[in-house]
């Protein structure tokens, strides 16, 4: 095992000189880094990204495992002949998520791509079956 003293020390001094810059400009003694505007913006458009993503990536997962009370409660009025409350379905709540994303991160990002086939009328049917039977295919 190859032990370097030199860079142990080196390695310490430099996060503690991070640490009293951080404990510093916290405590208002020190001034603090200025970063430019476009780098902040970056930073900003980032943290929102990040934001949006994972509450994306959280919907998604409850939209392909769902919650197996919320079916027997459906079951369960189903059998007694009730009407089901009314509530937002995973899909919707999803589907929400993305449009709210793509008008938040503009149409620069990959979400706006997302809310251009929000409208079922002009999007495409993947489903729809061709009767033609080449149809589709490229040689």
């Amino acid at each position: 095992m190859d032990f370097n003293m030199k860079k142990l020390a080196s390695d310490a001094g430099i996060f503690f000189t991070r640490a009293v810059q951080f404990t510093e400009e916290k405590f208002g003694q020190a001034e603090k880094t200025e970063l430019d505007a476009h780098f902040e913006n970056l930073l900003a458009r980032a943290d929102s990204t990040k934001n949006w993503t994972e509450k994306i990536l959280r919907q998604t997962e409850v939209l392909l495992q769902p919650n197996p009370s919320a079916r027997v409660e459906e079951f369960l009025y189903e059998k007694l002949d009730r009407k089901v409350p009314s509530r937002v379905t995973n899909g919707e709540l999803l589907a929400q998520y993305m449009a709210e994303a793509a008008s938040e991160l503009g149409p620069t990002t990959p979400y706006e791509g997302e809310r251009e086939t929000q409208n079922p009328k002009e999007a495409p049917d993947s489903r729809a079956v061709s009767t033609e039977p080449d149809a589709g295919l490229e040689l």
